[in-house]
């Protein structure tokens, strides 16, 4: 197992799934593959994506590949501190990747979009001052992304049953922890609450949000679980599992109809320097537009772009990005989807003050990711540049001059600590 130290699973608690999702006009545009694995890396996901691309004839631009992050699966990164990848495991995904994604090309519907929103403050930083220095532990006060976001599939032939549903939402898939035992923590708990309720059984897939600064309030906060505080087993995914599903069933039912005729995904190369080290990462960014072209009026007409990262972006990436995207493209920021651990997981992207401070992610977790040092400073500068390019690629009416570019990048640390949800310094 991966995502500690050394640890053998002595059993399985609950099955972790692959789900595939593949949308289509004349041909698939994306093929949307959501995996209980605490990551992978890019020398897998390309190897994944050839396979897919022969066997099916999809562009391997195309294809995403978004981990849930939980730290109870398999080892599946190359190297996670001690612990090396599990070769036969590795061998074993891929086919069952493969299969999920020839399965999913073979049952198309014609569906109706819906998007919808809530709140949900199960979510809390995690990066605690004490004395002068950072802990992991709960810091109430530091921002937190809270919006939990669906997009949900509805079938044209019975609209009263979603065919899928896609989650976005930032929570430390940690739980569990504790147990000796393969879980897809709560994301697992999640899926089987929302199908329980509906009766049914969509396809859910999870897309981890900025959650590289957050953990779960169950287990870590006294004053919120009482009754569980000190415990990471089964029962606090299952808890957490059923609040989230219940939240994800009130998004939907207020959700709004999208007007969706257009699906654009892009795939952009990037090398990220390591901080005060020389050297750098060369790895990549996705994003994917669900729409109309060109924009019309009414929130009905509001694209929805997914931007899939390459690591473990801390919160304030979240909306920083939602913002790029809103000044520069008009995009609703709420409709700007930033996930992490998407086709790659290199470590930790951290803000400039965090590197400052110090902590585990800003200076410990790049050894237990094998990398000489954390990331420069300018990684978000970089990532978000590179996305809003990759959106250039896809919105042809986008054009960006060199002195824009250099506003956004100057004006992100400015929002980033007063946009957040309970964020020190907010007036």
């Amino acid at each position: 197992m991966q995502g500690y130290g050394s640890r053998y699973a002595r059993g399985i608690a609950d099955p972790t799934f692959v789900t595939a999702l593949a949308i289509r006009k004349e041909r698939v545009e994306w093929l949307l593959l959501s995996v209980d694995v605490i990551g992978l890396d890019r020398a897998f996901t390309n190897q994944v994506r050839s396979s897919i691309a022969r066997r099916l004839g999809i562009s391997p631009a195309g294809i995403t590949l978004n981990s849930s992050h939980t730290h109870s699966g398999p080892a599946t990164l190359s190297r996670l501190s001690v612990v090396r990848a599990d070769k036969n495991y590795l061998k074993f995904l891929e086919s069952k990747l493969v299969t999920a994604a020839e399965s999913a090309t073979m049952h198309f519907q014609p569906v109706s979009w819906h998007f919808g929103m809530t709140t949900l403050a199960e979510n809390v930083n995690r990066r605690l001052r004490v004395n002068g220095e950072i802990h992991l532990g709960v810091d109430s006060a530091g921002p937190a992304d809270q919006r939990l976001r669906i997009l949900r599939l509805d079938t044209v032939e019975e609209p009263s049953l979603p065919l899928a549903l896609i989650v976005h939402y930032a929570c430390h898939a940690t739980t569990s922890g504790d147990g000796l035992e393969i879980s897809a923590d709560w994301p697992g708990a999640m899926r089987n609450h929302i199908r329980t309720r509906w009766g049914h059984d969509p396809a859910i897939l999870f897309l981890q949000g900025c959650t590289g600064n957050l953990t779960h309030r169950i287990g870590r906060d006294a004053d919120s679980w009482p009754d569980h505080f000190g415990r990471q087993t089964i029962i606090e995914s299952q808890e957490l599992g059923r609040v989230v599903g219940e939240a994800c069933i009130q998004a939907s039912e207020r959700s709004q109809e999208v007007h969706a005729t257009e699906v654009s995904v892009a795939v952009k190369p990037i090398v990220l320097p390591f901080h005060n080290r020389r050297g750098s990462e060369t790895t990549e960014v996705q994003l994917a537009r669900i729409g109309q072209k060109p924009h019309l009026p009414g929130s009905q007409a509001q694209a929805v772009w997914f931007v899939g990262l390459p690591g473990e972006p801390f919160t304030e990436y979240s909306m920083d990005f939602g913002w790029g995207f809103h000044q520069h493209l008009h995009a609703s920021m709420d409709r700007t989807l930033i996930s992490g651990y998407t086709n790659d997981c290199v470590g930790y992207f951290c803000t400039p003050e965090a590197l400052e401070e110090g902590g585990y992610e800003a200076a410990a977790a790049h050894r237990v990711y094998h990398r000489p040092a954390p990331f420069s400073g300018n990684v978000e500068s970089l990532l978000l540049k590179c996305s809003l390019e990759a959106a250039h690629a896809v919105e042809q009416s986008f054009s960006l001059p060199a002195s824009a570019w250099r506003q956004t990048i100057s004006e992100l640390a400015g929002r980033t600590i007063r946009i957040l949800s309970g964020s020190r310094g907010s007036k």
